[in-house]
């Protein structure tokens, strides 16, 4: 790895980035949103937590002529959940707002509930509440888990996971480099099966288009391909390229991965100057990024 680069934990997998880069990162976890909550200290968490309940009993269901409020519920570790209803002219669904406190981060994790699976959903939540774990700034866990951010799930059990990380670079403000992945239930067909993908960046946008490559790019044991597209218009070079990885179905270990680089802007006609010197310093960034894609070692248990 590059002396200026850094490792970067995201899910189950490891991907290497210039540390200048601007970082954004989302996590989902069978397919509910997990957010990160700036929090001081526990007191903190407990005002956030009390401000949600108070706004629940102070909203009313309009059907029930009552609070949308239902009951708290609390869990291991300090986490609790808020039951409310979900809509305010609805009996169909409850939603949770699971407030999970992991050492001294916490996150919240809120979704719809039928009421069939009322109990089911709180014992999963309850059990998730003692398999989450606090990570220090910049640490590369080991063993098995999803990472989110400064938190990780330690389970090996199967869930859809899903997360997203997207890069800007220094001195680049056209570039934007976004990675993908899915863990899911069934396997689609590949990138270059398919129409579209990096093509559809550049299609009917830009003159003078030209693939660069084209091609399968296996990264260690994970099977992908890619097509690397650019074109010039008005003098300026731009770039759409795509990677993808198929996976394998109900695998944490081989999930869907995607990772795209797009440099070009919404109006040719005011391009600015070439993000890239040269087609070869466009590839080499990619390269170095997508070729340091790897599992975690330990990470799906």
């Amino acid at each position: 790895m590059k002396p200026d680069w850094i490792t970067r934990a995201i899910g189950r997998h490891l991907v290497n980035l210039p540390a200048s880069a601007k970082l954004s990162e989302t996590y989902t976890l069978n397919k509910v949103k997990i957010e990160p909550l700036l929090i001081r200290n526990h007191q903190h968490f407990e005002y956030i937590v009390d401000m949600r309940e108070a706004e629940l009993k102070n909203t009313l269901h309009r059907k029930r002529k009552e609070a949308m409020f239902i009951e708290l519920i609390k869990h291991p570790n300090g986490s609790v959940t808020l039951v409310s209803w979900s809509d305010p002219a609805s009996e169909e669904l409850y939603i949770f707002d699971t407030y999970f406190q992991i050492g001294t981060k916490a996150i919240k994790y809120s979704g719809d509930v039928d009421p069939d699976i009322k109990q089911k959903i709180l014992d999963h939540h309850g059990r998730l509440s003692q398999e989450w774990r606090e990570l220090k700034p910049g640490e590369i866990p080991e063993g098995t888990g999803f990472v989110a951010g400064d938190v990780m799930l330690v389970d090996k059990r199967f869930n859809l996971e899903d997360w997203s990380l997207s890069a800007r670079f220094a001195g680049k403000p056209d570039v934007n480099f976004i990675m993908y992945g899915f863990a899911r239930r069934t396997v689609k067909p590949g990138l270059r099966e398919r129409a579209g993908g990096a093509t559809g960046f550049l299609a009917g946008v830009l003159t003078g288009k030209s693939t660069l490559r084209s091609r399968a790019h296996p990264v260690g044991p994970i099977e992908g391909d890619e097509i690397l597209m650019a074109a010039t218009q008005n003098g300026r070079r731009s770039y759409g390229f795509k990677w993808e990885a198929p996976g394998k179905a109900s695998s944490l270990a081989e999930p869907y991965l995607i990772a795209d680089l797009t440099d070009g802007i919404q109006d040719p006609e005011a391009a600015g100057p070439t993000s890239f010197k040269d087609d070869d310093e466009a590839l080499a960034l990619w390269d170095e990024i997508i070729d340091s894609i790897r599992l975690r070692p330990g990470a799906a248990g």
